[in-house]
């Protein structure tokens, strides 16, 4: 079983009693990956966040003929987080840079907690606002500053 303590300082779980989280710590998967395995592709249906528990992973998009780096992302990191409230393509795709190893929510098995605990998905669900909303200001900031 998925300890509660890799939840506990998460933006995304912010708020939620260690009880609330044991719930989520149930449906939790943990995954290894060797350097160069792919998490998640760009393009694809997303269905689960990731918290990256070791080790790094680099999230890259398309670009013309190549690809660019978007971000090398460490230990502690959450990625996948949009999945829980709009269930579309992912917008990068998610690499292990090195080996490392992560902790899996997947939507159909959150899903059940959350219809069960209207609080625990509220209280979620504002977290991630929270997460959209610091991102987009700090892609406004990197537009207008030269």
């Amino acid at each position: 079983m998925v300890s509660i303590s890799i939840f506990q300082d998460k933006e995304v779980f912010f708020g939620l009693s260690d009880e609330q989280l044991a719930e989520i710590a149930l449906v939790a998967e943990q995954k290894r990956y060797e350097p160069g395995e792919v998490l998640f592709r760009e393009g694809v249906r997303g269905d689960s966040l990731f918290i990256i528990e070791s080790g790094e992973v680099a999230l890259t998009v398309k670009k013309g003929e190549g690809e660019l780096k978007l971000a090398t992302l460490p230990a502690g990191a959450v990625m996948g987080e949009m999945t829980l409230i709009n269930i579309e393509a992912r917008s990068a795709t998610a690499t292990a840079a090195s080996e490392c190893s992560a902790v899996i929510l997947r939507n159909s098995t959150l899903s059940g907690i959350f219809n069960q605990n209207r609080e625990l998905f509220i209280v979620v669900l504002i977290n991630i606002t929270r997460i959209l909303s610091k991102r987009l200001r700090q892609a406004n900031k990197k537009l207008i500053e030269p």
